[in-house]
């Protein structure tokens, strides 16, 4: 019988893994990201309720248009159609209608993901059993447990569940699988411990907490044992340009140049519309040579004056000249809310920009 839920959730699986025609799923480490036909990346808005209609209406569509059903569409599964107040029909995802970015301006761009802590891109994750999930981090996309703690696998010499007890078993606690669990697909399988418990295994090789990660997302565990354990990492943070830096700050983690300076983005249509730039001679904008390309999330756009500039997620990026040591954020007490350090965790930082 086990077997038999094992097929039928797999055969499940494979199935659950289409969507409606315009609609597109392109993998990705942690589940799938959705497009529309063209491969533009589609959004949800945190605001929408999984009942009424849409939220983003009048102004919202201008720079968030919504993904529109042909008069024929039909919804099934996790997908269906919501009914917007003008009375055009809406596709959404598990519930929540989808939209487009005006930010972005090629397939692939991800420019309002996280935006104004609103926006995220539409993304079916990938199947996990109950007690798992996934959680976002600045290391990338993790597999966690149900408290958000961040797991690991052997990435050394212990490839055995019975390899790690005693001793080894205090510091690395197995992850336990009832004996009635069922593996929800092909990622996963138990894997018997001597002791006669079950535990879970991912990709083959068994899972573990670490006994000294006490927040949601700790990766306390990377590095002990001369590199014999390694959180499981769905999906790593995209790239970043090598002259890009981490610093701390007051706010928290964010990037600099590779003097330290912290990077702020600009967005002239976000908090205030239209509004041009306050105290302009406290701002530097950050050149691209002739040599450079754009990676990950960070593009190259031109000038007036002929010359590039750095842009992340759509916003072009500067330096403010009050800020004098590595960490240093004037720019966020500048007044003007048209600017935001940009945070390594992809959030807004409270008190600053859009």
């Amino acid at each position: 019988m086990r077997f038999l839920l094992v097929a039928l959730m797999l055969q499940a699986a494979v199935a659950a893994e289409t969507a409606p025609g315009g609609i597109r799923l392109h993998p990705a480490g942690h589940g799938w990201i959705l497009t529309d036909a063209r491969g533009m990346t589609l959004y949800t808005y945190a605001q929408d309720q999984k009942a009424g209609p849409p939220s983003c209406v009048a102004k919202c569509i201008e720079a968030w248009p919504p993904l529109l059903a042909s008069s024929d569409a039909q919804g099934s599964g996790e997908w269906s159609l919501a009914l917007r107040e003008e009375g055009a029909r809406q596709w959404a995802f598990r519930g929540k209608p989808l939209y487009l970015s005006t930010r972005d301006a090629a397939p692939g761009d991800m420019n309002g993901d996280e935006l104004q802590q609103k926006w995220y891109v539409a993304v079916k994750p990938i199947v996990t059993p109950p007690a798992f999930g996934i959680l976002k981090t600045a290391s990338g996309y993790l597999l966690v447990d149900q408290r958000r703690m961040a797991l690991y696998v052997p990435s050394g010499p212990r490839r055995s569940p019975d390899d790690c007890v005693d001793d080894c078993a205090r510091s690395w606690r197995p992850v336990e699988a009832w004996s009635m669990a069922v593996p929800p697909s092909s990622n996963w399988s138990i894997v018997a411990r001597r002791d006669g418990t079950q535990q879970w295994a991912f990709k083959g090789k068994p899972l573990y907490r670490y006994a000294e990660n006490f927040n949601p997302g700790e990766t306390n565990g990377v590095g002990v044992g001369v590199g014999a354990w390694s959180v499981v990492v769905l999906e790593p943070v995209p790239p970043v340009p090598s002259w890009v830096t981490r610093q701390k700050s007051d706010g928290g983690e964010l990037y600099a140049d590779a003097a330290g300076r912290t990077l702020y983005g600009h967005d002239p249509a976000g908090y205030h519309l239209g509004r041009v730039i306050e105290h302009p001679e406290w701002w530097r904008p950050v050149l691209a040579d002739a040599t450079a390309r754009p990676v990950g999330a960070w593009s190259i756009v031109k000038r007036e004056d002929g010359s590039r500039q750095w842009a992340h997620k759509g916003l072009r990026l500067y330096t403010n000249v009050r800020d004098r040591e590595p960490g240093d954020i004037s720019g966020v007490r500048s007044g003007d809310r048209v600017w935001r350090p940009i945070m390594t965790s992809g959030q807004t930082m409270p008190g600053s920009g859009l």
